[in-house]
């Protein structure tokens, strides 16, 4: 269990440029979990565009100057709302200079395939770069927050949203040779409605491996003078592809009632159980020899000298598992 879309706030600036690509702007950057993806999602969805003609960039201060900081699994669930309350003003104002255009009502106004229509007229419809060009100087903005498709919201969650998850190994323990082997690994995670299932499949993989390494091989090791012994990849132990089962992932989507996506961190989940439900898979698979599992990396010297500490040494050759 863990909250996740940690406050105080996020913000998105939104704004259509006259040849009708949409561009996003964040507080926040990316490290790789796939924002400029996500976000253009978000936007593309509400403004009814293709996800293609949405620019997602992030981080600079000069485009939106506040911002939080990619940490604690809290982006999704904070910017994402701040995207789609900026772009739904955004939307809003389109419809109001299209229906100026368009002599309707506002309340009659669609967006849909990257043009604004007359609700049950299809022939009557524009562009939104023609709307957007035509915003610039549209007296029906007098009373919005200013002229053009432009708009910068934030968005203050309340409290965090909690993710949930669960863990399963299956591992089998050379007694002989001292070494361990990951035979099955699941993982279920709730992060409420998901944007990019494939992204959050593909940030639980991540941690997952993450998680693995934690458990079976990386350590920062010091010397009686405090030096540190594994401080390059020549020493220090990186888990190999070889050593990673096929994980198994499920999802269960239930939405968050603490943003109006419904959105819960995922950026953590998967690299916060391997370390215990490994250790506990050991420790269960040597009951038997009386060990007692209370610290990782659960490397062979490790293994070795819990299996010596259990009492019961010399071993006879053996595979178990847990």
């Amino acid at each position: 269990m863990e909250g996740t879309g940690l406050g105080p706030f996020e913000g998105a600036d939104v704004h259509v440029d006259p040849g009708g690509t949409v561009f996003v702007h964040l507080g926040v950057c990316a490290q790789g979990q796939g924002h400029e993806t996500t976000f253009a999602q978000i936007c593309a969805d509400v403004l009814s565009v293709p996800v293609e003609s949405v620019i997602v960039k992030g981080g600079d201060t000069q485009l939106v100057g506040y911002g939080m900081g990619t940490i604690a699994s809290r982006v999704a669930a904070v910017a994402g709302p701040a995207v789609a309350r900026s772009a739904g003003e955004v939307a809003d104002k389109a419809r109001l200079v299209a229906a100026e255009m368009l002599e309707c009502d506002p309340k009659d106004i669609v967006l849909a395939d990257g043009r604004v229509l007359v609700k049950g007229v299809p022939g009557k419809s524009l562009r939104l770069a023609e709307v957007a060009r035509a915003a610039v100087r549209s007296r029906a903005l007098a009373k919005t927050s200013g002229p053009g498709l432009h708009a910068c919201g934030f968005f203050y969650p309340d409290s965090v949203t909690w993710a949930f998850g669960v863990q399963g190994v299956v591992v089998e323990v050379d007694v002989e040779a001292c070494s361990l082997t990951l035979l099955r690994h699941v993982a279920m995670h709730d992060c409420g409605q998901p944007i990019n299932p494939m992204i959050v499949e593909g940030q639980l993989h991540g941690g997952l491996a993450q998680g693995i390494g934690t458990a079976i091989e990386e350590e920062l090791l010091y010397d009686e003078e405090g030096q540190l012994l594994t401080g390059t990849f020549m020493e220090y132990g990186m888990p190999r592809a070889d050593q990673m089962p096929d994980f198994e992932v499920g999802h269960l989507d239930f939405p968050s009632a603490v943003n109006p996506l419904g959105i819960k961190g995922v950026g953590e989940s998967g690299v916060i159980a391997p370390a215990a439900a490994i250790a506990n898979a050991v420790e269960d698979a040597l009951a038997d020899y009386g060990v007692e599992v209370n610290t990782v990396p659960l490397t062979g010297p490790r293994i070795f000298e819990m299996l010596r500490a259990g009492g019961r040494w010399p071993l006879s050759a053996a595979r178990v598992s847990g």
